[in-house]
């Protein structure tokens, strides 16, 4: 029967170091809870988020289902519009004249291509009014924003319990730093009268 090293027994049996300070266990089983409070809350926190964007997301389809296609007929050539409104450097914002879906004949600015000419035509998306508006959600769109939803609360829930992390770290750190200066504080008299 082979003896075993003293050095070694306490990691292999998982006795305790008596270099091993309150302050460890206490930080050890933080991180540990931080850890498994994020393998819990993350999932749950993801489904909820997830079933938020997709609720909203269903909501404003449910309100776009009035909106139409309309072909719109230009006024003027690209190059005479705006370019660079609300930012769109890409596109340019002529007159424009269409018909809305109550018959009504209506007149305004929408974004077309750079090299848009005058008397084209181009499909445009407008209310039960008739006025312009974007094109309805797609299934796709809705997928990406239930995506993102679940990506933006998981990474928030990660950052906040790194940042819990790093705090604990900090103050564990400065306990033992202090605890350290204490025992050495204690110890040094009788070490140096050795000398």
């Amino acid at each position: 029967m082979t003896q075993q090293d003293p050095r070694v027994a306490p990691a292999v049996t998982g006795g305790r170091s008596p270099l091993r300070r309150r302050v460890d266990d206490v930080e050890a089983a933080i991180m540990t809870g931080l850890v498994i409070f994020f393998l819990v809350a993350a999932p749950v926190l993801a489904i909820v988020a997830g079933r938020l964007a997709d609720g909203s997301s269903l909501r404003e389809q449910r309100a776009e289902r009035s909106w139409r296609p309309v072909t719109a007929v230009l006024d003027q050539n690209a190059a005479a519009g705006l370019i660079g409104l609300d930012g769109e450097w890409g596109a340019s914002f002529v007159t424009a004249q269409w018909t809305a879906p109550d018959g009504a004949a209506e007149t305004g600015l929408i974004a077309v291509p750079l090299n848009a000419r005058a008397g084209q035509h181009t499909t445009v998306w407008v209310t039960r009014t008739g006025d312009i508006t974007r094109p309805p959600l797609s299934p796709h769109e809705v997928a990406d924003r239930v995506a993102s939803a679940v990506l933006a609360v998981v990474t928030a829930l990660a950052a906040a319990l790194a940042i819990v992390a790093g705090v604990v770290r900090i103050v564990a750190g400065r306990r033992r730093m202090a605890g350290w200066a204490r025992s050495w504080a204690a110890v040094a008299p009788r070490w140096s009268s050795h000398r």
